[in-house]
């Protein structure tokens, strides 16, 4: 504990600094006592399952992805938002759970950097995916009825696999955003408490 003194117009200022004490917070699950108390905010996001999804989400999309891609132009095909993106989803969710299997500020740090990324990529996903269902994979070179047929039904097959990819990146969007927030809260807030008394002379 550190303090200061300060004396003004008969008034006398105190002022202490007390240190964050690891015994103040909640225990939370499964966690030594060793942990550091901010390092604990981290693991209530729960981030071992949180990133488990995110892993699961990324693979989803990249199948989804390469079906999209191989059956249709689109601009989601045309950015690669469906392939590229879905390997920063896989690994921030991988940071994630490396983050509570091996506790210490430089995983956590890590997955909040590539949570950021992976929100990002996610809003740039919801984009690309809402344009192609806007802008129809319709094809105009067929006049037969037989090729028009066929052109509409592959339209609206891909219409259905760009809702499904919207819908996991703004699934994705949200995970992301909140394992961030905790490891902001584990790795950003570090200010020590500060006390200020005030005493009359």
């Amino acid at each position: 504990m550190s303090g200061s003194v300060v004396t003004q117009n008969g008034f006398m200022v105190v002022t202490h600094v007390y240190p964050q004490q690891q015994t103040a917070t909640t225990p939370v699950t499964g966690v030594s006592s060793r942990v550091p108390t901010l390092l604990a905010k981290f693991l209530r996001g729960e981030p071992k399952a949180l990133g488990t999804v995110q892993i699961l989400i990324g693979v989803m999309m990249l199948l989804f992805g390469i079906v999209l891609a191989v059956h249709g132009a689109s601009i989601s095909t045309y950015s690669g938002v469906a392939i590229w993106g879905c390997l920063i989803h896989i690994s921030s969710g991988s940071l994630g759970v490396a983050a509570e299997n091996n506790l210490n500020k430089c995983l956590v740090k890590g997955s909040l950097v590539m949570n950021i990324f992976s929100t990002i990529t996610a809003g740039i996903s919801v984009i690309f995916f809402s344009l192609d269902m806007v802008y129809q994979h319709f094809y105009d070179y067929c006049y037969e009825y037989d090729c028009y047929q066929l052109g509409s039904q592959l339209s609206s097959t891909l219409n259905g696999v760009s809702g499904v990819l919207l819908v996991l990146s703004i699934l994705q969007f949200f995970i992301s955003i909140s394992v961030s927030a905790f490891a902001c809260k584990a790795t950003c807030c570090t200010n020590p408490e500060v006390a200020s008394h005030c005493y009359q002379s």
